[in-house]
C-alpha cells in the first residue's frame, strides 16, 4: 500500500508578493502585475512588461557573502526554500529521508551574462570566479541541499513551462515509495536578463498586448521571475507532529505529446487522458472535482486544446476554472507550483480568485473573471504542458479538520 502525501508548507517568492498573505491579495484583485523592465534597454523585444521582484526582504536570512555566490534564480529558491520550511515548522530530525526537486527553465543568466560580455570585451580576468556553479540549473538543488543539510533524494527537472509541476509529482512519488520522507520541491527561474529576455522574445511566446488567455488574439503571455517551494510530508507524519496540513496529493499524470504531431493541434487528447490517469489514481469521479487550475498559455490554439480537453473530461457541468498567471505573470519553471499554490490557497480561504479583473470568457468553460468566487473545493485538479510536449495533472485533496 502506497504512503499518502500531503503539503505543509508553501514559500512564494513572486513579483505579487513574497508571502502567501500577500499573494493572495494580488491574486484576489485580479490585476497584472507586469511593469516595465528597467535593469536593461528591452525596447527592441516584442514587449518590454515583466514580473519582477523589487523587494529584498526575502533574502534577510542568508549572508551576502552567500548570495554574491549565486544567480538570481538560486537565491529566489533559497528565499523560497526558507519560507516554506518556517511555513511548515518541519524539523529535519533524519536528513537522510529529506531531499529537493526543483524544476527550472533557463538556469542562471543572471551572473553568466554580464561575465560573457566582460570576457569578450575586458579580458578573463574580469570574470566571476562563480559563474562555473553560478549559471548551472541544478545550483538550487545543491545549495538548498548543503544548507540544510538535506541529504536524500535530490534532483533537478528541465521541462519548459512544466517543470516544477513535474519536480511536485515525482517528489510526491518518491515519498509514496519510501524513498523519502520529506521533500522541498518546486521550481524557481530569473529570466530578465538581457540575454534571456532573447529567448523569450524569439521563441514567440510573448505578446507585446499583455497576457490574454482564451482570447481568439492571444499571441502569448508575460514572463515573471520568481519560486515556489512546498514542503512535502508523509501524511502519518505530518499528523504526529501536529501540522498543519494544507492539501493530500491525491494523485498525479505525466506523459509526452511528441512536437511532431504538432503540439496543439491533437484537441486535448493527450491531457484529457491525463487528467483522467489522476483522478483514477485520486479515485474520484469528475464531477467530484471544484477547481481547474488552468495552463492558461495564452497562445490561442494552446488555450484551444486546453478547452478541449477539459471538454473531454467533463462533458457535464464543469468546475471553475482559474489561472493565477495572468495576474503574477508567467514565471515559466516555476509557473506550475505557483498554480499549486493558488489552488492550496484557495481551500484555505474557501474562495476562487480570478483570472483577470477583466471579463474573459471560453467556450464550454466556467472561467472565474473579474471578482473572486466563494467555493468550498474539497478536491482541485491542476495542469501543465511545456512547449516541447511534457504534459502534467495533479489532484489535490483538502484534508478533514
Amino acid at each position: 500500500m502506497k504512503r499518502r502525501v500531503v503539503i505543509t508548507g508553501i514559500g512564494l517568492i513572486t513579483p505579487g508578493g513574497s508571502s502567501p498573505e500577500d499573494v493572495w491579495q494580488t491574486l484576489l484583485h485580479g490585476q497584472s502585475v507586469a511593469q516595465s523592465i528597467t535593469s536593461f534597454d528591452a525596447t527592441p523585444y516584442s514587449t518590454s512588461q515583466a514580473g519582477i521582484i523589487e523587494e529584498s526582504e526575502p533574502f534577510q536570512p542568508f549572508s551576502r557573502r552567500l548570495l554574491k555566490r549565486m544567480d538570481r534564480f538560486c537565491c529566489l529558491a533559497m528565499a523560497a526554500a526558507h519560507r516554506a520550511i518556517e511555513d511548515s515548522g518541519i524539523e529535519f530530525q533524519h536528513r537522510e529521508a529529506a531531499g529537493v526537486y526543483i524544476g527550472n527553465m533557463y538556469g542562471g543568466w543572471g551572473v553568466t551574462d554580464p561575465s560573457l560580455r566582460n570576457l569578450l570585451t575586458q579580458g578573463y580576468r574580469e570574470v566571476s570566479p562563480y559563474v562555473a556553479s553560478a549559471w548551472f540549473p541544478t545550483a538550487p538543488q545543491g545549495q538548498i541541499s548543503i544548507h540544510w543539510g538535506l541529504k536524500g533524494q535530490s534532483k533537478t527537472i528541465i521541462a519548459d513551462t512544466a517543470s516544477s509541476a513535474l519536480a511536485i509529482g515525482y517528489a510526491a512519488r518518491a515519498i509514496e515509495e519510501g524513498r523519502a520522507d520529506v521533500m522541498l520541491a518546486g521550481g524557481a527561474e530569473a529570466p530578465i536578463t538581457p540575454y534571456t529576455y532573447t529567448f523569450c522574445s524569439n521563441s514567440g511566446r510573448l505578446n507585446p498586448a499583455g497576457y490574454r488567455v482564451f482570447d481568439p488574439e492571444g499571441r502569448g503571455f508575460l514572463v515573471g521571475e520568481g519560486a515556489v517551494l512546498l514542503v512535502l510530508e508523509e501524511l502519518e507524519a505530518a499528523r504526529r507532529r501536529q501540522a498543519h496540513v494544507y492539501a493530500e496529493i491525491a494523485g498525479w499524470a505525466t506523459g509526452y505529446l511528441p512536437r511532431a504531431e504538432n503540439l496543439w493541434s491533437d484537441e486535448g487528447k493527450k491531457l484529457a487522458s491525463l487528467m483522467t490517469q489522476a483522478l483514477r489514481q485520486a479515485e474520484l469521479e469528475p464531477d467530484e472535482i471544484g477547481y481547474l487550475g488552468l495552463d492558461a498559455q495564452g497562445v490561442q490554439a494552446a488555450d484551444l486544446a486546453e478547452a478541449q480537453a477539459v471538454e473531454r473530461v467533463f462533458p457535464g457541468e464543469q468546475p471553475l476554472a482559474t489561472s493565477c498567471k495572468p495576474t503574477l505573470t508567467h514565471l515559466l519553471g516555476a509557473g506550475a507550483a505557483a498554480e499549486i499554490a493558488t489552488a492550496l490557497l484557495s481551500m484555505q480561504h474557501d474562495l476562487i480568485p480570478p483570472i483577470s479583473a477583466h471579463p474573459v470568457s471560453a467556450a464550454h468553460m466556467r472561467l472565474v473573471s473579474e471578482e473572486a468566487r466563494p467555493a468550498q473545493v474539497r478536491n482541485a485538479l491542476i495542469h501543465a504542458r511545456g512547449a516541447d510536449g511534457v504534459q502534467s495533472a495533479m489532484v489535490l485533496r483538502r484534508m478533514a479538520e
